[in-house]
Protein backbone atom coordinates (compact mmCIF):
# COMPACT_ATOMS: atom_id res chain seq x y z
CA UNK A 1 0.00 0.00 0.00
CA UNK A 2 1.17 3.49 -0.70
CA UNK A 3 0.69 5.44 2.49
CA UNK A 4 2.43 7.08 5.38
CA UNK A 5 0.04 7.24 8.31
CA UNK A 6 0.32 8.65 11.78
CA UNK A 7 -0.49 6.18 14.50
CA UNK A 8 -2.21 7.77 17.48
CA UNK A 9 -3.52 4.80 19.40
CA UNK A 10 -2.10 4.09 22.83
CA UNK A 11 -2.77 1.80 25.76
CA UNK A 12 -2.59 -1.91 26.39
CA UNK A 13 -3.11 -4.38 23.57
CA UNK A 14 -4.37 -7.94 23.53
CA UNK A 15 -1.74 -8.53 20.86
CA UNK A 16 1.07 -8.44 23.44
CA UNK A 17 1.44 -12.18 23.88
CA UNK A 18 1.64 -12.84 20.15
CA UNK A 19 5.30 -11.97 19.78
CA UNK A 20 6.47 -14.23 22.57
CA UNK A 21 4.37 -17.10 21.26
CA UNK A 22 5.75 -16.77 17.74
CA UNK A 23 9.34 -16.37 18.86
CA UNK A 24 9.02 -19.53 20.92
CA UNK A 25 7.65 -21.33 17.88
CA UNK A 26 4.33 -22.04 19.51
CA UNK A 27 2.08 -20.04 17.22
CA UNK A 28 -0.43 -17.56 18.52
CA UNK A 29 -1.18 -18.71 22.00
CA UNK A 30 -4.74 -19.59 22.84
CA UNK A 31 -4.00 -18.07 26.23
CA UNK A 32 -4.15 -14.54 24.81
CA UNK A 33 -6.66 -12.78 27.02
CA UNK A 34 -9.12 -10.43 25.36
CA UNK A 35 -9.80 -7.21 27.17
CA UNK A 36 -13.26 -6.23 28.28
CA UNK A 37 -15.40 -4.94 25.48
CA UNK A 38 -13.18 -6.27 22.71
CA UNK A 39 -15.70 -8.81 21.50
CA UNK A 40 -18.05 -8.07 18.62
CA UNK A 41 -21.35 -8.75 20.33
CA UNK A 42 -23.73 -5.86 19.96
CA UNK A 43 -21.65 -4.01 17.36
CA UNK A 44 -23.62 -2.36 14.56
CA UNK A 45 -23.69 -4.32 11.32
CA UNK A 46 -24.62 -3.42 7.78
CA UNK A 47 -26.88 -5.07 5.26
CA UNK A 48 -25.70 -8.08 3.28
CA UNK A 49 -24.09 -7.73 -0.11
CA UNK A 50 -26.40 -6.59 -2.85
CA UNK A 51 -26.30 -4.55 -5.99
CA UNK A 52 -27.94 -1.65 -4.17
CA UNK A 53 -25.47 -1.06 -1.35
CA UNK A 54 -25.37 2.60 -0.40
CA UNK A 55 -21.83 3.80 0.26
CA UNK A 56 -22.75 7.38 1.08
CA UNK A 57 -20.97 8.79 4.16
CA UNK A 58 -24.13 8.53 6.27
CA UNK A 59 -24.93 4.88 5.49
CA UNK A 60 -22.61 2.89 7.75
CA UNK A 61 -22.30 3.43 11.47
CA UNK A 62 -18.56 3.01 11.56
CA UNK A 63 -16.78 1.79 14.67
CA UNK A 64 -13.87 3.70 16.08
CA UNK A 65 -10.21 2.81 15.67
CA UNK A 66 -10.01 1.11 19.04
CA UNK A 67 -12.96 -1.14 18.19
CA UNK A 68 -11.55 -2.09 14.78
CA UNK A 69 -8.21 -2.85 16.40
CA UNK A 70 -9.93 -5.04 19.01
CA UNK A 71 -11.70 -7.02 16.28
CA UNK A 72 -8.41 -7.61 14.49
CA UNK A 73 -6.66 -8.63 17.71
CA UNK A 74 -9.46 -10.98 18.72
CA UNK A 75 -9.13 -12.64 15.33
CA UNK A 76 -5.36 -12.94 15.62
CA UNK A 77 -5.79 -14.79 18.90
CA UNK A 78 -8.10 -17.27 17.15
CA UNK A 79 -5.58 -18.08 14.41
CA UNK A 80 -3.89 -20.45 16.85
CA UNK A 81 -6.39 -22.99 15.47
CA UNK A 82 -4.27 -23.23 12.31
CA UNK A 83 -0.90 -23.49 14.05
CA UNK A 84 1.01 -26.77 13.76
CA UNK A 85 3.29 -27.09 16.84
CA UNK A 86 5.34 -29.87 15.25
CA UNK A 87 5.99 -28.11 11.97
CA UNK A 88 6.21 -24.65 13.56
CA UNK A 89 4.06 -22.93 10.97
CA UNK A 90 0.45 -22.54 9.90
CA UNK A 91 -1.62 -25.18 8.17
CA UNK A 92 -3.42 -24.25 4.99
CA UNK A 93 -6.89 -24.98 6.35
CA UNK A 94 -8.51 -26.39 9.47
CA UNK A 95 -8.10 -30.14 10.03
CA UNK A 96 -5.61 -30.33 7.17
CA UNK A 97 -4.07 -33.81 7.27
CA UNK A 98 -2.01 -33.70 4.11
CA UNK A 99 1.57 -34.90 4.22
CA UNK A 100 2.71 -31.35 3.46
CA UNK A 101 -0.06 -29.18 4.90
CA UNK A 102 1.78 -25.91 5.43
CA UNK A 103 0.58 -22.75 3.80
CA UNK A 104 1.69 -21.66 0.36
CA UNK A 105 3.41 -18.32 -0.09
CA UNK A 106 0.23 -16.71 -1.44
CA UNK A 107 -1.83 -18.06 1.43
CA UNK A 108 0.49 -16.55 4.08
CA UNK A 109 0.51 -12.97 2.85
CA UNK A 110 -2.86 -11.90 4.26
CA UNK A 111 -1.69 -13.04 7.72
CA UNK A 112 1.60 -11.16 7.28
CA UNK A 113 -0.25 -7.99 6.27
CA UNK A 114 -2.66 -8.43 9.18
CA UNK A 115 0.26 -8.42 11.63
CA UNK A 116 1.83 -5.45 9.82
CA UNK A 117 -1.31 -3.35 9.99
CA UNK A 118 -2.08 -4.12 13.63
CA UNK A 119 1.47 -3.08 14.48
CA UNK A 120 1.19 0.09 12.39
CA UNK A 121 -1.97 0.89 14.37
CA UNK A 122 -0.33 0.09 17.70
CA UNK A 123 3.47 -0.05 17.40
CA UNK A 124 4.42 -1.66 20.70
CA UNK A 125 7.65 -3.55 21.16
CA UNK A 126 5.86 -6.86 21.37
CA UNK A 127 3.89 -6.19 18.21
CA UNK A 128 7.04 -5.28 16.32
CA UNK A 129 8.73 -8.43 17.56
CA UNK A 130 5.80 -10.47 16.27
CA UNK A 131 6.15 -8.93 12.81
CA UNK A 132 9.89 -9.63 12.87
CA UNK A 133 9.32 -13.26 13.85
CA UNK A 134 6.77 -13.81 11.09
CA UNK A 135 8.92 -12.08 8.47
CA UNK A 136 11.95 -14.18 9.37
CA UNK A 137 10.10 -17.35 8.39
CA UNK A 138 10.18 -16.38 4.72
CA UNK A 139 13.77 -17.54 4.52
CA UNK A 140 12.19 -20.99 4.17
CA UNK A 141 10.49 -19.89 0.93
CA UNK A 142 13.60 -18.38 -0.67
CA UNK A 143 14.92 -20.27 -3.70
CA UNK A 144 18.51 -19.16 -4.36
CA UNK A 145 18.87 -21.57 -7.29
CA UNK A 146 16.06 -20.15 -9.42
CA UNK A 147 17.11 -18.90 -12.87
CA UNK A 148 17.56 -16.27 -14.19
CA UNK A 149 17.14 -14.64 -10.78
CA UNK A 150 16.37 -16.09 -7.33
CA UNK A 151 12.90 -15.57 -5.93
CA UNK A 152 10.40 -16.66 -3.30
CA UNK A 153 9.06 -20.14 -4.09
CA UNK A 154 5.39 -21.15 -3.78
CA UNK A 155 6.11 -23.53 -0.88
CA UNK A 156 8.73 -23.91 1.79
CA UNK A 157 11.88 -25.76 0.82
CA UNK A 158 11.25 -25.71 -2.92
CA UNK A 159 14.55 -25.31 -4.75
CA UNK A 160 15.87 -25.69 -8.25
CA UNK A 161 16.62 -23.67 -11.36
CA UNK A 162 13.27 -24.39 -12.99
CA UNK A 163 10.93 -24.38 -9.98
CA UNK A 164 7.66 -22.76 -11.20
CA UNK A 165 7.34 -19.47 -9.31
CA UNK A 166 4.70 -16.76 -9.45
CA UNK A 167 5.37 -13.08 -10.14
CA UNK A 168 2.25 -11.81 -8.41
CA UNK A 169 3.10 -13.77 -5.24
CA UNK A 170 6.50 -12.09 -5.10
CA UNK A 171 4.86 -8.71 -5.67
CA UNK A 172 2.42 -9.14 -2.78
CA UNK A 173 5.20 -10.41 -0.52
CA UNK A 174 7.45 -7.48 -1.42
CA UNK A 175 4.66 -5.08 -0.43
CA UNK A 176 4.19 -6.92 2.87
CA UNK A 177 7.91 -6.60 3.58
CA UNK A 178 7.70 -2.83 3.03
CA UNK A 179 4.72 -2.66 5.37
CA UNK A 180 6.79 -4.61 7.89
CA UNK A 181 9.45 -1.90 7.64
CA UNK A 182 6.82 0.73 8.39
CA UNK A 183 5.46 -1.36 11.26
CA UNK A 184 8.88 -1.86 12.83
CA UNK A 185 10.14 1.66 11.97
CA UNK A 186 13.21 0.22 10.27
CA UNK A 187 14.59 -0.59 6.83
CA UNK A 188 15.20 -4.12 7.97
CA UNK A 189 13.11 -5.71 5.20
CA UNK A 190 13.95 -3.38 2.33
CA UNK A 191 16.46 -5.89 0.97
CA UNK A 192 13.78 -8.61 0.99
CA UNK A 193 11.38 -6.38 -0.94
CA UNK A 194 14.10 -5.49 -3.43
CA UNK A 195 14.91 -9.17 -3.96
CA UNK A 196 11.26 -9.82 -4.81
CA UNK A 197 11.35 -6.87 -7.21
CA UNK A 198 14.55 -8.10 -8.86
CA UNK A 199 12.86 -11.44 -9.53
CA UNK A 200 9.85 -9.71 -11.12
CA UNK A 201 12.02 -7.38 -13.18
CA UNK A 202 14.29 -10.14 -14.49
CA UNK A 203 11.67 -12.48 -15.88
CA UNK A 204 8.20 -11.04 -15.39
CA UNK A 205 8.03 -8.05 -17.71
CA UNK A 206 7.68 -9.17 -21.34
CA UNK A 207 9.81 -6.51 -23.00
CA UNK A 208 10.46 -8.66 -26.08
CA UNK A 209 6.79 -8.70 -27.04
CA UNK A 210 6.08 -5.08 -26.23
CA UNK A 211 4.98 -5.33 -22.61
CA UNK A 212 2.79 -7.14 -20.13
CA UNK A 213 3.64 -9.22 -17.07
CA UNK A 214 3.87 -12.99 -17.15
CA UNK A 215 1.89 -14.96 -14.58
CA UNK A 216 4.73 -17.28 -13.61
CA UNK A 217 8.19 -18.40 -14.68
CA UNK A 218 6.80 -20.91 -17.17
CA UNK A 219 5.21 -17.99 -19.07
CA UNK A 220 1.84 -19.67 -19.78
CA UNK A 221 0.03 -16.31 -20.15
CA UNK A 222 0.19 -12.69 -19.14
CA UNK A 223 -1.47 -11.61 -15.91
CA UNK A 224 -3.14 -8.35 -14.98
CA UNK A 225 -2.81 -8.90 -11.23
CA UNK A 226 0.90 -9.73 -11.56
CA UNK A 227 1.35 -6.46 -13.43
CA UNK A 228 -0.61 -4.59 -10.77
CA UNK A 229 1.32 -6.08 -7.84
CA UNK A 230 4.62 -5.32 -9.57
CA UNK A 231 3.57 -1.74 -10.34
CA UNK A 232 2.55 -1.10 -6.75
CA UNK A 233 5.80 -2.61 -5.46
CA UNK A 234 7.92 -0.56 -7.87
CA UNK A 235 6.14 2.64 -6.79
CA UNK A 236 6.62 1.82 -3.12
CA UNK A 237 10.30 1.06 -3.63
CA UNK A 238 10.81 4.39 -5.40
CA UNK A 239 9.04 6.15 -2.53
CA UNK A 240 11.44 4.56 -0.06
CA UNK A 241 14.73 4.56 -1.99
CA UNK A 242 14.30 7.39 -4.55
CA UNK A 243 16.07 5.20 -7.09
CA UNK A 244 15.06 6.20 -10.62
CA UNK A 245 14.93 2.60 -11.89
CA UNK A 246 11.93 1.86 -9.68
CA UNK A 247 10.08 4.96 -10.84
CA UNK A 248 10.79 4.02 -14.45
CA UNK A 249 9.33 0.55 -13.94
CA UNK A 250 6.24 1.82 -12.11
CA UNK A 251 5.45 4.49 -14.71
CA UNK A 252 6.17 2.19 -17.67
CA UNK A 253 3.99 -0.61 -16.32
CA UNK A 254 1.18 1.74 -15.35
CA UNK A 255 1.21 3.35 -18.80
CA UNK A 256 1.07 -0.06 -20.49
CA UNK A 257 -1.86 -1.13 -18.31
CA UNK A 258 -3.73 2.12 -18.99
CA UNK A 259 -3.22 1.75 -22.73
CA UNK A 260 -4.02 -1.92 -23.12
CA UNK A 261 -6.10 -3.07 -20.13
CA UNK A 262 -8.20 -0.05 -19.14
CA UNK A 263 -11.82 -0.02 -20.28
CA UNK A 264 -13.92 3.01 -21.09
CA UNK A 265 -15.66 2.63 -17.73
CA UNK A 266 -12.29 3.02 -16.00
CA UNK A 267 -11.62 -0.47 -14.59
CA UNK A 268 -9.05 -2.99 -15.80
CA UNK A 269 -9.35 -6.37 -17.50
CA UNK A 270 -6.84 -9.26 -17.35
CA UNK A 271 -4.10 -9.27 -19.96
CA UNK A 272 -4.77 -12.76 -21.25
CA UNK A 273 -7.85 -13.61 -23.27
CA UNK A 274 -7.44 -17.20 -22.05
CA UNK A 275 -9.51 -17.86 -18.96
CA UNK A 276 -7.54 -18.39 -15.78
CA UNK A 277 -7.55 -21.85 -14.24
CA UNK A 278 -9.70 -21.80 -11.13
CA UNK A 279 -9.36 -23.95 -8.04
CA UNK A 280 -12.70 -25.45 -7.13
CA UNK A 281 -13.36 -27.42 -3.97
CA UNK A 282 -15.08 -30.69 -4.79
CA UNK A 283 -15.64 -32.46 -1.46
CA UNK A 284 -17.93 -32.06 1.52
CA UNK A 285 -15.03 -31.40 3.89
CA UNK A 286 -11.23 -31.26 3.96
CA UNK A 287 -9.85 -34.58 2.80
CA UNK A 288 -6.40 -36.10 2.90
CA UNK A 289 -4.26 -35.68 -0.17
CA UNK A 290 -3.90 -32.74 -2.54
CA UNK A 291 -5.55 -34.69 -5.36
CA UNK A 292 -8.81 -34.94 -3.44
CA UNK A 293 -8.77 -31.45 -2.01
CA UNK A 294 -9.07 -29.36 -5.14
CA UNK A 295 -9.35 -29.71 -8.87
CA UNK A 296 -8.46 -27.27 -11.60
CA UNK A 297 -11.07 -26.09 -14.07
CA UNK A 298 -9.28 -25.79 -17.41
CA UNK A 299 -10.05 -23.12 -20.00
CA UNK A 300 -12.60 -23.99 -22.69
CA UNK A 301 -11.33 -26.30 -25.42
CA UNK A 302 -9.04 -28.35 -23.19
CA UNK A 303 -9.25 -31.97 -22.16
CA UNK A 304 -9.37 -32.77 -18.46
CA UNK A 305 -6.22 -34.85 -18.76
CA UNK A 306 -4.21 -31.81 -19.81
CA UNK A 307 -2.31 -29.53 -17.51
CA UNK A 308 -2.90 -25.79 -17.70
CA UNK A 309 0.40 -25.37 -19.54
CA UNK A 310 -0.44 -28.10 -22.07
CA UNK A 311 -3.86 -26.58 -22.52
CA UNK A 312 -2.46 -23.12 -23.26
CA UNK A 313 0.10 -24.56 -25.70
CA UNK A 314 -2.68 -26.41 -27.54
CA UNK A 315 -4.88 -23.33 -27.75
CA UNK A 316 -1.99 -21.20 -28.95
CA UNK A 317 -1.14 -23.67 -31.69
CA UNK A 318 -4.71 -23.84 -32.96
CA UNK A 319 -5.57 -20.16 -32.59
CA UNK A 320 -2.85 -17.51 -32.74
CA UNK A 321 -5.23 -14.88 -31.42
CA UNK A 322 -5.17 -16.64 -28.06
CA UNK A 323 -1.43 -17.22 -27.87
CA UNK A 324 0.15 -15.48 -24.84
CA UNK A 325 3.29 -14.81 -26.90
CA UNK A 326 1.32 -12.62 -29.28
CA UNK A 327 0.74 -9.68 -27.02
CA UNK A 328 -0.81 -7.41 -29.63
CA UNK A 329 -3.34 -10.06 -30.59
CA UNK A 330 -4.27 -10.50 -26.96
CA UNK A 331 -4.73 -6.78 -26.55
CA UNK A 332 -7.00 -6.62 -29.59
CA UNK A 333 -9.09 -9.47 -28.21
CA UNK A 334 -9.42 -7.83 -24.82
CA UNK A 335 -9.46 -4.12 -25.60
CA UNK A 336 -12.86 -2.60 -24.84
CA UNK A 337 -12.10 0.98 -25.88
CA UNK A 338 -14.09 0.67 -29.09
CA UNK A 339 -17.10 -1.05 -27.54
CA UNK A 340 -19.82 -0.11 -25.11
CA UNK A 341 -18.90 1.12 -21.63
CA UNK A 342 -20.34 -1.95 -19.96
CA UNK A 343 -17.42 -4.03 -18.63
CA UNK A 344 -16.60 -7.45 -19.98
CA UNK A 345 -17.55 -10.46 -17.92
CA UNK A 346 -13.89 -11.14 -17.05
CA UNK A 347 -12.35 -8.28 -15.08
CA UNK A 348 -8.98 -8.17 -13.43
CA UNK A 349 -9.23 -9.87 -10.02
CA UNK A 350 -10.09 -7.29 -7.39
CA UNK A 351 -6.67 -7.43 -5.74
CA UNK A 352 -5.21 -6.15 -9.00
CA UNK A 353 -7.65 -3.25 -9.15
CA UNK A 354 -6.76 -2.32 -5.56
CA UNK A 355 -3.04 -2.51 -6.25
CA UNK A 356 -3.39 -0.16 -9.22
CA UNK A 357 -5.29 2.29 -7.02
CA UNK A 358 -2.62 2.06 -4.35
CA UNK A 359 0.14 2.55 -6.93
CA UNK A 360 -1.48 5.78 -8.14
CA UNK A 361 -1.58 7.13 -4.58
CA UNK A 362 2.04 6.14 -3.96
CA UNK A 363 3.22 7.76 -7.19
CA UNK A 364 1.57 11.00 -6.08
CA UNK A 365 3.25 10.79 -2.68
CA UNK A 366 6.63 10.00 -4.21
CA UNK A 367 6.62 12.49 -7.10
CA UNK A 368 4.28 15.22 -5.76
CA UNK A 369 2.60 15.29 -9.17
CA UNK A 370 -1.04 15.92 -8.44
CA UNK A 371 -2.14 14.22 -11.66
CA UNK A 372 -1.51 10.85 -9.98
CA UNK A 373 -3.86 11.66 -7.11
CA UNK A 374 -6.45 13.00 -9.54
CA UNK A 375 -6.20 9.73 -11.47
CA UNK A 376 -6.73 7.72 -8.28
CA UNK A 377 -9.77 9.82 -7.39
CA UNK A 378 -11.26 9.19 -10.85
CA UNK A 379 -10.48 5.47 -10.67
CA UNK A 380 -11.91 4.77 -7.21
CA UNK A 381 -15.60 5.50 -8.05
CA UNK A 382 -15.34 3.20 -11.07
CA UNK A 383 -14.27 0.35 -8.80
CA UNK A 384 -17.24 0.94 -6.53
CA UNK A 385 -19.64 1.15 -9.45
CA UNK A 386 -18.47 -1.69 -11.67
CA UNK A 387 -17.03 -4.32 -9.32
CA UNK A 388 -20.05 -4.67 -7.02
CA UNK A 389 -21.07 -7.08 -5.55
CA UNK A 390 -17.74 -7.40 -3.77
CA UNK A 391 -17.68 -11.14 -3.43
CA UNK A 392 -14.56 -12.01 -5.42
CA UNK A 393 -13.20 -13.71 -2.30
CA UNK A 394 -11.73 -12.06 0.82
CA UNK A 395 -8.18 -12.76 -0.37
CA UNK A 396 -8.82 -10.48 -3.36
CA UNK A 397 -11.32 -7.96 -2.02
CA UNK A 398 -9.28 -7.37 1.14
CA UNK A 399 -6.38 -6.09 -0.97
CA UNK A 400 -8.79 -3.99 -3.00
CA UNK A 401 -10.06 -2.26 0.16
CA UNK A 402 -6.50 -1.53 1.24
CA UNK A 403 -6.18 0.63 -1.86
CA UNK A 404 -9.16 2.68 -0.66
CA UNK A 405 -7.63 3.07 2.80
CA UNK A 406 -4.44 4.33 1.15
CA UNK A 407 -6.44 6.86 -0.89
CA UNK A 408 -8.46 8.00 2.12
CA UNK A 409 -5.30 8.43 4.20
CA UNK A 410 -4.07 10.82 1.52
CA UNK A 411 -7.09 12.92 0.49
CA UNK A 412 -9.38 12.39 3.55
CA UNK A 413 -12.45 12.00 1.36
CA UNK A 414 -15.18 10.58 3.59
CA UNK A 415 -16.66 8.59 0.69
CA UNK A 416 -13.70 6.19 0.60
CA UNK A 417 -13.77 5.73 4.37
CA UNK A 418 -17.51 5.05 4.29
CA UNK A 419 -17.07 2.48 1.54
CA UNK A 420 -14.51 0.51 3.56
CA UNK A 421 -16.45 0.76 6.83
CA UNK A 422 -19.61 -0.37 5.02
CA UNK A 423 -17.74 -3.43 3.81
CA UNK A 424 -16.42 -4.01 7.35
CA UNK A 425 -20.02 -4.06 8.54
CA UNK A 426 -20.87 -6.55 5.81
CA UNK A 427 -18.00 -8.78 6.97
CA UNK A 428 -19.30 -8.71 10.54
CA UNK A 429 -22.81 -9.50 9.39
CA UNK A 430 -22.22 -12.19 6.76
CA UNK A 431 -18.71 -13.65 7.02
CA UNK A 432 -18.40 -14.39 10.73
CA UNK A 433 -18.67 -18.05 11.71
CA UNK A 434 -17.71 -17.67 15.40
CA UNK A 435 -16.52 -14.81 17.63
CA UNK A 436 -13.30 -13.60 16.05
CA UNK A 437 -13.44 -16.06 13.13
CA UNK A 438 -14.53 -15.17 9.56
CA UNK A 439 -14.67 -18.13 7.20
CA UNK A 440 -17.59 -17.27 4.93
CA UNK A 441 -17.68 -15.20 1.78
CA UNK A 442 -18.63 -11.58 2.30
CA UNK A 443 -21.89 -12.34 0.60
CA UNK A 444 -22.35 -15.36 2.85
CA UNK A 445 -21.78 -19.00 1.99
CA UNK A 446 -18.74 -20.60 0.39
CA UNK A 447 -15.90 -18.80 -1.37
CA UNK A 448 -15.09 -19.49 -5.04
CA UNK A 449 -11.68 -21.06 -5.48
CA UNK A 450 -11.13 -21.71 -1.77
CA UNK A 451 -11.18 -24.73 0.49
CA UNK A 452 -13.48 -24.33 3.53
CA UNK A 453 -11.65 -23.26 6.66
CA UNK A 454 -8.64 -21.58 5.04
CA UNK A 455 -6.51 -19.26 7.14
CA UNK A 456 -6.18 -16.84 4.25
CA UNK A 457 -9.98 -16.45 4.21
CA UNK A 458 -10.06 -15.51 7.88
CA UNK A 459 -6.96 -13.30 7.83
CA UNK A 460 -8.11 -11.40 4.73
CA UNK A 461 -11.31 -10.33 6.46
CA UNK A 462 -9.45 -9.43 9.64
CA UNK A 463 -7.06 -7.35 7.57
CA UNK A 464 -9.90 -4.97 6.73
CA UNK A 465 -10.44 -4.25 10.45
CA UNK A 466 -6.70 -3.80 10.94
CA UNK A 467 -6.49 -1.35 8.02
CA UNK A 468 -9.31 0.72 9.47
CA UNK A 469 -7.49 0.81 12.81
CA UNK A 470 -4.65 2.74 11.14
CA UNK A 471 -6.67 5.79 10.10
CA UNK A 472 -8.87 8.31 11.89
CA UNK A 473 -12.53 8.69 10.96
CA UNK A 474 -13.54 11.81 9.02
CA UNK A 475 -14.14 14.85 11.19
Amino acid sequence: MGRRRRNLLSGRTVFALLAAALVLGAGISAAVILGAGSGSAGLPVGAGLSTSLDFSPTHARALNRTQYLALAEQGIAKTSMWWDPKLHWYRDYLDDHQKHPLESLWDTISMFELLDEVTIAQPTGNNRAAVASFAAHYTHYWNPDLQPTPGYAPHQGQRGKKQPTWYDDNGWLGLAFLDADQATDTRRYLTDAERAMAFIDAGGWDAKQGGGMWWDTEHPWLSGEALAAGTDLAARLYQVTHEARYLKSAVTWMAWANKHLRQKNGVYIPTSSIAYGSETYTGSGPQAGPGNRQHVTLPPGCRKAQSIRQCVARLCKSNKRLCPGKVRSQVNANDDHASNAKPKSVLMPHDGEGAMLSAMVTLYQATHQRSWLAEAERFAPNIIKWLEPFNDGPQYDGIMLRGFVALYAQDHNARWYSFVTSMASVILHTARTAPGVYLKAWGGGTIPGAVPGMLRTDASSLMVFADLATVNAPK
